[in-house]
Order: structure tokens, then C-alpha cells, then sequence
């Protein structure tokens, strides 16, 4: 039996430190976003084993792979012992701050589940997910939500919809671990756990850009830029060409900006990607589209 499933990115429109946890992470307070731009995998069940497929140069195809370890982690949980061959075409820059990594071990869990016939409950499944990286769990939902503790605490939100965003990631590898232990002192700092801002309502409160109610955030900002300063010159250029917003994703390295209209965005596109860069449009995914895709592709497999 053979299953093709999207898998998308995210953004995070904002991205907050709140303090070192006494587990050694540190809490987060982040908006997070479904974009249309995807990976595509393909699963096809076996009578044992698991095997990943996938030809870009920086994805192992061994038991390093998240989809590996999902898989893994699946079987484990259930006791199934069918096998899997999982094929990835990527489009999504690897350690890019663009959840590609996270959204393909959700959408292995999803299809395996389908292919496996294995009924999770909810918390089960969140609680694998969680097991696998913080941004899985936001992968089984979609649209826009708000993550908390390490961003694996998930609530869905009303959807923000922009059709106008560009994605630029110029190919600098930015590791997360690293990024993290650059960040200043006042943003890791426990006593600063306990210092929530109670401004809830009005930052995450908006359904729409317009109502200029998301300011745009991100505190792994600070050590990235300062290293890496190739990127704040990509934003500057973004500004320039129109954007009313630009950002950088989650640990980065890329950076995503929004723009009033698709021949404002295109332009841009068009001139950054004149210095070799990935450039790639793209469009916010409610949570009712980005549900759509996997519902209906479950369909047919239950036909």
C-alpha cells in the first residue's frame, strides 16, 4: 500500500524567551504558522524493516532521521511489526528554522497510524511527538497556534491569513544548540519564567495582520545576527524592497518577509535570488486547509 502526504513548513510570527527552566531548556513563548511551501513523502508499507529514501546531500537516510525515529518510536509504542519504506523529496532548506525535519516525523506518525492501523489517542500522540522534537506536536494541528513550556504545548488560535510572504534562506547552517547558549543573560534568567507579560489578549488576539496587533519577534535574533551578519543584511534588503514585516524563523537561518502584493513579493524574489539564494513564495495555511490535506488523503486509503 503506497500513501503521499504533504509536508509543510512553519514560521513563527514571534518567537520570546522567558527564562531557563529547571530542566535545562528554556521556556518559550512562540506564534506559530503553517506555510504552503512542503515537502512531499511517500510511504509504502513493508513486511518489516524501515527504510528512508531521499536524495538530498544533507538528509541521512539512517536511523538518525527523524522519520526513522518516529517510525521507530511507533512500532515501539504499538507493538506493530509491518515495515516501511519512506520516500523524501525535499523542498524545505534543511536547519532552516522552517520545521521541515519536525512536520516530516508528524506526518510519519499520521500516515503510519493510517497504514498501520493504529488507533492513538490524542495525548498519546502528542506525547510521541514531544519525545521527537519540540515543534512536532504543533505539526498535528496546523494553522496558527500558540506553543508553550519548550513550544510543545500547542493551542490552537484563530488562523492569520497573509498570501504574500517570501521565504529567503541564504545557506547558513545555524545550530540550534548553539544558538541557545549564546542568548544574553536577561533572557535566561529562571526568575524570568515567573514574569509573564499579561499582555496576552492584545499580542496574540488578531485575526489579520492589518489590525497591526502581531509585533513581529524573535529573541534567537540576537546571538544569530551578531554572528551571522549576512542576515540582517537579507533583511535590510527585504525592507527596501517593500516588506511590511521581516523576520527570522525560529533558530533560523531563514528569513521571511510580508509583503501587500504578490508583484511586490515577486520583484523581491527576483532580485534576491539574483545572489544565489533560495528564494520561495508563499501563502499562510489555516487550520481547516492544512487538515484537508490529510483527511482527504486518509480517505482514500480507508476506501
Amino acid at each position: 500500500m503506497k500513501l503521499t502526504l504533504p509536508s509543510f513548513a512553519k514560521i513563527n510570527w514571534t518567537l520570546e524567551i522567558l527564562g531557563k527552566r529547571p530542566d535545562g531548556y528554556h521556556e518559550l513563548r512562540t506564534l506559530l504558522q503553517t506555510v504552503s511551501v512542503a515537502d512531499e513523502l511517500v510511504f509504502e508499507t513493508l513486511e518489516q524493516g524501515i527504510e528512508i529514501v531521499c536524495d538530498h546531500p544533507d538528509v541521512p537516510c539512517d536511523e538518525t532521521n527523524l522519520v526513522h525515529r518516529a517510525a521507530t518510536l511507533l512500532a515501539e509504542f504499538s507493538g506493530v511489526t509491518t515495515g516501511v519504506r519512506v520516500t523524501i523529496t525535499k523542498r524545505i532548506p534543511t536547519a532552516a528554522g522552517l520545521g521541515g525535519g519536525s512536520g516530516n516525523a508528524a506526518v510519519t506518525l499520521l500516515a503510519l497510524q493510517k497504514l498501520w492501523q493504529v488507533n492513538l489517542a490524542p495525548r498519546d500522540l502528542f506525547e510521541l511527538g514531544a519525545k521527537l522534537g519540540a515543534d512536532v506536536p504543533f505539526f498535528f494541528v496546523g494553522g496558527t497556534c500558540l506553543g508553550v513550556g519548550r513550544g510543545d504545548e500547542i493551542y490552537a488560535l484563530a488562523d492569520i491569513k497573509t498570501d504574500n510572504l517570501l521565504l529567503v534562506n541564504a545557506g547558513i547552517l545555524v545550530p540550534t544548540r548553539e544558538v541557545y547558549g549564546a542568548l544574553p543573560p536577561e533572557l535566561t534568567n529562571p526568575s524570568a519564567i515567573h514574569k509573564m507579560p499579561t499582555s496576552f489578549e492584545v499580542a496574540y488576539a488578531a485575526t489579520t495582520l492589518q489590525d497591526e496587533q502581531i509585533r513581529l519577534k524573535n529573541d534567537l535574533e540576537i546571538p544569530v545576527l551578531a554572528r551571522h551578519g549576512l542576515l540582517g543584511e537579507i533583511k535590510q534588503k527585504l525592507h527596501r524592497a517593500g516588506a511590511n514585516g521581516v523576520l527570522m524563523s525560529g533558530s533560523g537561518s531563514t528569513i521571511f518577509a510580508i509583503f501587500d502584493s504578490d508583484n511586490a513579493r515577486d520583484s523581491a524574489q527576483r532580485e534576491l535570488s539574483q545572489n544565489g539564494w533560495w528564494c520561495a513564495p508563499a501563502r499562510t495555511l489555516g487550520r481547516d486547509e492544512y487538515q484537508a490535506f490529510y483527511r482527504q488523503a486518509f480517505a482514500k486509503v480507508q476506501a
